[in-house]
């Protein structure tokens, strides 16, 4: 079967929430090519909830999203199925590097979508889906920027044959690199397997763990601590500064005193940590400049 795949254009539109200057919103995806768009509404900033994977083996996880709300209204183009779509959706954010979560008990994704409000179009309450007893395909991504999240949910109907669907996409803040809590090691874990952490430190060409480490290391044992099943690799990064054998040498001795940190001084069980380093071998960023070379320069939480 040959998808129609959305382009993903980065498209800038300006946008007034009250009396409040005008905010700037990047509009993540488009609509499915060829449809026709009923309802297109800027709903400012307010909360949407969104189907981010398992809970447990038979419950939706649904996490409640901050940010600026664009919802559209659409019906397909003739001879679309509702299939096509959500595979569409699916492809394009994975072209993003995003991430397409995974889809288990989708009446409770829908439930979870079909929030209320925002009075507007001669309705009374307001739906993201004009049709909610329609409902019955659900689906749901994530495409992170540096300096945003883009959230992705559409649920899609089929009435009197042809496809209708609600596109919801919500610009919200990226998640803190620069800061360890219990709330971002539990969504990058979750969402990617792998957490980039920017809050340990030491001494150029050093591997002892500075002082100033303890916040970080503190919350990143009450999570492994509250997780005692799950097992983590401790991985060292290195930028491309010296040479190679030293900076893999230098990464497995950093990531090896993180791993001593938190089980002599933090409490976590041996056996849920190993240590590895992989020096400069896999970049986030080009090493060309001193922002890439920072962000290559990290201890990264691996799921086992």
């Amino acid at each position: 079967m040959k998808f129609k795949l959305v382009t993903l254009l980065l498209m800038l539109i300006v946008f007034s929430i009250g009396n409040l200057h005008a905010q700037e919103e990047k509009e993540i995806i488009p609509v499915f090519e060829g449809s026709r768009v009923n309802y297109d509404d800027n709903l400012g900033f307010d909360f949407f909830d969104i189907c981010v994977g398992k809970q447990t083996e038979d419950t939706a996880k649904i996490k409640r999203v901050e940010g600026y709300i664009h919802h559209r209204f659409c019906y397909a183009p003739a001879n679309t199925s509702a299939y096509e779509i959500v595979k569409n959706y699916e492809e394009a954010v994975k072209q993003k590097d995003g991430i397409v979560y995974d889809l288990v008990q989708k009446a409770e994704c829908i439930e979870a979508f079909m929030k209320k409000g925002h009075p507007g179009h001669g309705m009374t309450n307001y739906e993201y889906l004009q049709l909610p007893n329609y409902a019955g395909e659900y689906f749901s991504g994530k495409i992170s920027g540096d300096e945003h999240d883009y959230y992705i949910a559409i649920a899609l109907a089929n009435v009197s044959g042809k496809i209708v669907y609600s596109l919801v996409t919500i610009q919200s803040k990226a998640m803190e690199t620069g800061k360890v809590t219990l709330g971002n090691l539990e969504e990058g874990l979750m969402e990617k397997g792998h957490v980039a952490i920017y809050n340990i430190f030491f001494d150029t060409g050093k591997y002892d763990v500075k002082e100033e480490s303890n916040d970080a290391l503190k919350v990143i044992a009450e999570f492994m601590n509250s997780n005692p099943d799950k097992k983590f690799y401790i991985v060292g990064h290195t930028d491309n500064v010296g040479g190679f054998e030293m900076n893999l040498q230098l990464s497995e001795d950093r990531a090896k005193a993180v791993v001593n940190a938190l089980i002599n001084n933090h409490g976590v069980k041996t056996e849920q940590l190993k240590a590895n380093g992989i020096g400069p071998l896999a970049p986030i960023k080009s090493n060309k400049d001193d922002t890439g070379k920072a962000k290559n320069r990290r201890v990264e939480i691996v799921e086992q």
